[in-house]
């Protein structure tokens, strides 16, 4: 029984989505990552999906998003969210104290940090690490080539991209650009509020983007449209809008303008050293964004690199941390380069304070 409470669990910590995943079992949970909280007593009295729903159906309920860039805002709301999680998943109410290791973004703060590791041990991890997300990426999104050392991670999440360079096991140096699939949502609110005058939820834009959206032509093919809805702002009144596959890509291009940008500066810290290893091993994308159609036949030519979707990219940087738990994760943060070649320096990334998994 006490094997069982203590499973191995690997998490990641999403602006929109918390990710669990639980040795033996896979991944358990995707839940929004917000919690319904009563505007008058101040209770928590849901989380997830069901937040979403209790919060669609009063006024009385407010809606909290209590991690931000990935790194907890509200320290809290945080550790009660990832405490329920657990105790759901591991079914014990109190004696899940599961090894766990939390994908995060490479560029953590101090204080965030601390907050993380707070919450998580506040949630009833026995034994903890932080992985930064490219690299847990990396493990979790398949091969990039054949023998490749060398490979650059794109982890394009909601709110954040976080690049990272990977060499021999070690996340050599990274770039995390505050741009994600949020800002192609918020980019079609704005098309449709400018073009339309219809205010959309968000929830609609992303259902747009979703069922019609993609980054380039792909030949001739049938116009795509989708049909949402909004709130006209002159009379109030809720009114449908068609939108066209071309009307969405001409919404979401500025924000795919940022987001190259912000993957081609993360490859511009590459050494001079391994950049010939990269165009063998290419460029992975991860995340739930870089699923749009077309986004990785952009990148690709933007930067010369050949460009892929990993495996499971939604879900990559959970799996890898999953990968680490089952392999073991280097003592100390630390993630050595396991070939010292070419004058690559070691790549080191910190965990003050964690205990070592054994």
């Amino acid at each position: 029984m006490w094997e069982y409470s203590c499973r191995d669990t690997a998490v990641d910590l999403g602006s929109t989505t918390v990710r669990m995943h639980v040795r033996g079992r896979g991944v358990v949970a995707r839940e929004p990552s917000v919690l319904a909280r009563s505007r008058s007593s101040g209770r928590i009295l849901a989380l997830g999906s069901s937040a979403q729903e209790l919060a669609g159906l009063t006024d009385e309920v407010s809606l909290i998003e209590p991690i931000r860039d990935g790194a907890p805002a509200e320290p809290d709301e945080t550790e009660y969210l990832l405490r329920h999680l657990v105790r759901t998943h591991h079914r014990r109410r109190y004696t899940a104290r599961p090894r766990m290791v939390v994908a995060v973004p490479s560029d953590l703060t101090p204080l965030q940090y601390e907050a993380v590791e707070s919450a998580a041990y506040q949630a009833g991890a026995r034994q903890l690490e932080l992985v930064p997300t490219p690299l847990a990426a990396a493990a979790g999104s398949g091969p990039a080539g054949t023998g490749a050392d060398v490979m650059i991670v794109a982890d394009i999440g909601a709110y954040i991209t976080d690049i990272g360079i990977i060499a021999f096991g070690g996340l050599v140096s990274s770039h995390m650009a505050r741009i994600g699939g949020a800002a192609l949502d918020r980019a079609i609110v704005a098309h449709v509020r400018r073009e339309h005058e219809v205010l959309l939820s968000r929830a609609a834009a992303e259902a747009a983007k979703l069922a019609v959206g993609s980054v380039a032509p792909r030949g001739r093919q049938r116009t795509r449209q989708a049909m949402v809805h909004g709130r006209d702002l002159a009379t109030g009144l809720p009114r449908p809008v068609v939108l066209t596959a071309a009307e969405i890509n001409r919404a979401i291009a500025g924000a795919i303008a940022a987001m190259v940008d912000a993957i081609r500066i993360g490859i511009g810290r590459c050494s001079p050293e391994i950049s010939g290893d990269l165009m063998s091993s290419g460029l992975t994308l991860t995340g739930a964004a870089a699923r749009l159609p077309g986004l990785d036949r952009l990148i690709g030519t933007e930067t010369g690199l050949r460009t892929r979707v990993g495996e499971d990219a939604a879900d990559a940087a959970v799996l890898g941390a999953a990968e680490f738990l089952r392999h073991g994760v280097p003592r100390g943060g630390r993630f050595p380069l396991r070939k010292a070649r070419d004058g690559v320096s070691i790549g080191v990334w910190p965990t003050r304070r964690c205990q070592p998994l054994t």
